[in-house]
């Protein structure tokens, strides 16, 4: 979600879509993870929908001009992981809104950097400002699940459509994402093999033994530079 590109990594043998890319992916999630659970809404605030009511897991995918990259999503309401294979080992994010915090994870090296969630919105374009409007279109079958169609648009950056199941889960996104330079992308997300209930609690808490810095009080400008200056010395840590 947000924080996959605070600096760039490589997926598929294939360098990492850089910050403009990077935004729209996180626009994207954001307009993929509206909680819409009825008729029309009144514009509401991306951040604050991010949290499906209900626990599940499942396999994700974006897919971009710059190409498409997939794994595993494990998510409670609150909390959220995303991992996903590269050539240098997996890679994986956390979110965790009570701590008001986001983890980018190493899994193979044993590291990790945290940064606030807030912060983490501002470099995915503005996230915590951006507002989403949603209207109801209808009802259809997607990956073995009931799920509603809805119109979306944010504030001039995404206009598409969303499907999400009866339970709240966005199932799929897909529109056109328009940058601040004013290019247009066409962009989607979705989920398959979704599975509802239960998520094991390990998966959503920063593991043991992991070396790591917290930057939660580094702004939100600086946070590029300032990761991009400890990779080496996480690397190289053991």
């Amino acid at each position: 979600m947000v924080v996959r590109l605070l600096f760039p990594l490589r997926y598929g043998g294939r360098q990492a879509p850089k910050e403009g890319n990077v935004r729209f992916m996180a626009i994207l999630a954001a307009a993929g993870c509206l909680m819409a659970g009825g008729a029309a809404a009144a514009a509401e605030n991306a951040l604050d929908l991010l949290d499906a009511p209900v626990p599940y897991t499942g396999h994700f995918y974006v897919s971009s001009p710059a190409g498409t990259f997939s794994g595993t999503v494990w998510h409670q309401p609150g909390r959220e992981r995303r991992e996903w294979a590269t050539a240098g080992g997996s890679q994986a994010v956390l979110l965790d809104r009570t701590a008001d915090a986001a983890y980018l994870l190493q899994p193979a090296g044993k590291w990790y950097v945290g940064i606030g969630l807030h912060a983490a919105a501002g470099l995915a374009g503005g996230l915590d400002k951006l507002n989403v409007d949603r209207r109801r279109l209808g009802e259809t079958t997607m990956d073995g699940m009931r799920v509603t169609r809805y119109r979306v648009t944010a504030a001039g950056k995404f206009d598409g459509e969303a499907w999400f199941s009866r339970d709240g889960i966005p199932i799929k996104v897909a529109g056109t994402l328009t940058e601040p330079d004013g290019r247009k992308a066409q962009v989607e997300t979705g989920l398959t093999q979704v599975t509802v209930g239960r998520t094991d609690p390990a998966m959503l808490t920063l593991p043991a033994g992991y070396f790591g810095m917290d930057l939660r009080s580094v702004p939100a400008a600086k946070l590029n530079q300032t990761v991009a200056g400890l990779k080496p010395l996480l690397e190289g840590h053991h």
